[in-house]
Order: C-alpha cells, then sequence, then structure tokens
C-alpha cells in the first residue's frame, strides 16, 4: 500500500518542481540589475546607468525625475546590458536625481544619484550688497551675500569657505565666512566718521568687483545762527544775511551739502514770514530782505523735525521820522517827496506809498504807487471824485501823515 501511494504521488511530485523551476528561469529574465555602482556624479561630466538582464523580449525606458523637469529615455539591449546616457541639459545641473525603470508599463527597478558642483570649473561670484547708503553709528549696517558657483551656475556646497573684506579709511578687514544654504554673508556696521567704505570677496581664486556703500552723516545736533548787514535801517531794499554755525551730526560729521535750512521769522505784528537755505560745508546762509518800516524780527532756525537753533532778534529803525507832500492842480494832484535816507540821499525806487482818500471821515478809496527817483504822485480824476471836500492819509517807510481837509470844485 505504501509503495502504491508512493508511486501515485510522484507524479504531481515531478510536476511541481517543473512549474517551480519555471517561474523561477521567468522571473530571472525579468529581473534588472544596476551594474553602475557610483552615487554621485560632478556636474558637466558624462553620465550614464548601465543594467544587466538576461531578457531579451523587451525594451526598457528609463523615466527620469530632475529639477528640470521629467524624460523618458531609450536605449538598446547591448550584449546582454542596457546603458541609458543621460542628456547634458540634466547632468549639468546639480542636485538628487531619481530614476525608475519601466517595462510593460511596469515599474521593475528604481532608485536615484546625486549630481554636485564641479569644482575643477572656475569659480564664479555673485554678490548683492544693499543698503547702498548708511548712517554714521554703531547701529547701521549694511549685508553682503555671496553665493559661489562653478562654471554652469551651479552653488557651491555648504561650508565652502568665502573671505568677504572691507575697506574705510585706513582700516581694511578680511573675514572668512561659510556658505550655508548655498550662501556665505556678512553684516557690515557703519563707523563713526561719515565717507565711503568698499566691499569685495573671494572665493578660491576668484576676486569680486568692488562695491561701494556711502556712510552718510546722522540727523543734525542743534545750532546757533547769527546774523549780518549793511546797516540797521528798515529801507525795504537790503538784505541781511541770517548764518548758521556749523551744522554736524552727534559725531561730529558736517551734515551733508543741501540739507534745508528753514528761517522763520516772527515781525512784532506776529506776521510769520520764511526763508530758506541749504546747507555747504555744513553751513546754511538765508537772505532776508529789511522791511520797509520801523520792526523787530525774531527769527529761529530748524532743520525740520530734526535740529533747531535757539530764536534771535534783530531791529530795524525807521528810515525817516517824516516827509513832504504838496497839493497841485486845484488839489486833484499829490506829490509826496522827494523821499530821503539816512545820509539825506535818494530812497531806492520801488518804495510803496499808500494814500488813503476819506470823505467826512469815511474811508473812501486806498490808493497805493511806488516812488521813482523818490517821488510819487497820484491824481484824483474829477468823474470819480465829485465831493467838495475830502481828507488824506499818506503813509510810507512806517510813517504816516494825515493831511488837512482839501475843497473841492464841484460841477
Amino acid at each position: 500500500m505504501i509503495k502504491k501511494a508512493i508511486h501515485s504521488v510522484l507524479p504531481f511530485l515531478f510536476f511541481f518542481l517543473f512549474v517551480f523551476a519555471a517561474s523561477k528561469i521567468s522571473t530571472e529574465r525579468t529581473t534588472f540589475r544596476l551594474q553602475t555602482t557610483q552615487e554621485s556624479f560632478v556636474a558637466g561630466r558624462p553620465i550614464a546607468l548601465t543594467f544587466s538582464t538576461p531578457s531579451k523580449s523587451n525594451q526598457p525606458q528609463l523615466l527620469l525625475i530632475h529639477t528640470y523637469g521629467k524624460t523618458v529615455l531609450n536605449t538598446e539591449n547591448n550584449n546582454g546590458k542596457l546603458v541609458f546616457k543621460i542628456p547634458s541639459i540634466y547632468s549639468l545641473k546639480t542636485g538628487v536625481v531619481s530614476w525608475y525603470l519601466v517595462e510593460n508599463k511596469k515599474n521593475v527597478a528604481s532608485g536615484n544619484f546625486t549630481i554636485v558642483p564641479n569644482d575643477a570649473t572656475p569659480t564664479v561670484l555673485e554678490n548683492y550688497l544693499g543698503p547702498p547708503s548708511l548712517l554714521t553709528g554703531t547701529e547701521h549696517f549694511t549685508m553682503m551675500v555671496a553665493i559661489p558657483t562653478d562654471s554652469y551656475d551651479n552653488p557651491k556646497q555648504d561650508n565652502t569657505t568665502v573671505v568677504i573684506k572691507d575697506q574705510f579709511l585706513e582700516d581694511i578687514t578680511a573675514t572668512e565666512k561659510k556658505t550655508d544654504n548655498f550662501i556665505a554673508w556678512k553684516n557690515i556696521y557703519s563707523r563713526t566718521k561719515a565717507g565711503k567704505m568698499l566691499v569685495s570677496t573671494a572665493c578660491n581664486t576668484t576676486d569680486s568687483k568692488e562695491f561701494e556703500t556711502d556712510i552718510q552723516p546722522s540727523p543734525s545736533e542743534n545750532f546757533t545762527i547769527k546774523y549780518s548787514r549793511p546797516h540797521k535801517f528798515a529801507d525795504g531794499n537790503q538784505i541781511t544775511f541770517i548764518e548758521t554755525s556749523v551744522i554736524r551730526d552727534k559725531y561730529g560729521n558736517l551734515v551733508g551739502d543741501g540739507t534745508l535750512v528753514t528761517f522763520q521769522v516772527t515781525t512784532q505784528n506776529n506776521i510769520l514770514l520764511k526763508t530758506y537755505a541749504a546747507t555747504i560745508n555744513g553751513i546754511a546762509i538765508g537772505q532776508l530782505l529789511h522791511p520797509d518800516h520801523q520792526d523787530t524780527y525774531t527769527v529761529k532756525g530748524y532743520v525740520v523735525g530734526i535740529a533747531e537753533s535757539k530764536p534771535i532778534q534783530i531791529s530795524y529803525n525807521a528810515l525817516i521820522d517824516h516827509f513832504t507832500y504838496k497839493f497841485t492842480e486845484k488839489n486833484r494832484e499829490i506829490t509826496v517827496g522827494p523821499l530821503r535816507s539816512f545820509m539825506k540821499q535818494i530812497v531806492p525806487d520801488g518804495i510803496k506809498v499808500e494814500l488813503n482818500i476819506f470823505h467826512k471821515d469815511e474811508l473812501i478809496e486806498t490808493k497805493i504807487v511806488e516812488t521813482q527817483k523818490g517821488i510819487a504822485k497820484f491824481y484824483l480824476l474829477t468823474p470819480f471824485y465829485k465831493k467838495s471836500e475830502y481828507q488824506f492819509e499818506i503813509t510810507t517807510l512806517g510813517i504816516t501823515q494825515k493831511t488837512e481837509v482839501k475843497k473841492y470844485e464841484t460841477n
């Protein structure tokens, strides 16, 4: 019975072994093995992946995933080996490249490799410096950022040494920085003196061009003002010069040329006047026209929102204490002057003379003319001035004189 049972099982056993062997052979035929053992490649050099396989029935494809995109590569079975050459557009750029070997739309193998920068090529430096200007002091800084790359524009690997240099006056500083996430950077702080600072970088045998940062004066400190003038008389003609002291920042640097200074003037009647001047070599000089009447000006200088001066007072004396006038042409023509100045000289042309015309203490009209050769003339035309009497008030150079009542013929 036992022998009979064994004989009956043997055929099934032989069949099972045959099927198992056939299955194993089939699997071996479709198994692809990567023969390329290199896992890291240098950018710019040829890259190829070689696979071995006993299978000759199909031609698999290689799916390549790169930061530049995706592509599918074809090859031919050469003596049982499959060779896939990576296109140069991909082999020039660094990064991790993933690959998938596909046969009959099925993934039969996968892996990845790395492309690293080509240090054998000349180093290229990209640099960024900003801001391009600073204020004096120790809290302000500009930042130099350097990105060293190979000739294919691939950033160098982390921990690449970059030397960042800065020069100001007699001081030159060189600092070694290591790249981190492709960049090396340094905060370069301002100085307490104004001037131009030069910055450069170097990596391997490559030097950058020269970069400039202007260190400009900080906001100005308070200052003083003074005045000068040809004379102290209120002639409405000459100029008073208002000059600041040398304006500096808190570190003693001259403020930049062109800093605007506002001179605010307050008259005795609380009328506000303004004049402006820009600094040259730290000094601003404003110009102020003399008043045409006795007055005292209170002047204060401002660098608006930043600095100011203490106020000063400028007094102007009256140019005259009285003047002459006369009536002619049946009182229709009124001649004022000649007006004479402090040395009895004729006043400059353009002095304003104001005539107020009254009828029975009621102001009828105001006329204003300017002097020529020290004289101002007014004429009352009959069709417009028909009253039998008028009285006049004449004002010039801060002096007012009231005339007697004048009689006029009426038609």
